[in-house]
């Protein structure tokens, strides 16, 4: 059985292709992987951070509320020096 020269390079050179790309996609995947694995990272982190706001941000709400009540500010109020206004002090608007 004869060999042809041609034919024995032509499929060494394919297969060193093949080799290169399946090289190629193996570094690929890796890299992609990664990816996945960090991004995943990230969203846990910022899905703790907003946990950790949206806590926060219910105990502003609650603390806004507490200070908006008409006692508190009836005493802020004196506080500060502030009187009832007398008659013909106050003005009505539209």
């Amino acid at each position: 059985m004869a060999v042809v020269k041609g034919q024995s390079s032509q499929w060494g050179w394919f297969n060193s292709f093949l080799l290169v790309v399946m090289v190629g996609m193996i570094f690929y995947c890796s890299w992609l992987n990664n990816k996945i694995v960090t991004r995943g990272y990230r969203l846990n982190d910022l899905r703790q951070e907003e946990k950790l706001l949206i806590e926060e941000q219910d105990k502003l709400q609650a603390e806004l509320a507490t200070l908006k009540r008409p006692q508190n500010l009836a005493r802020l109020a004196r506080l500060l020096g502030l009187e009832e206004p007398r008659p013909g002090h106050k003005m009505v608007l539209p």
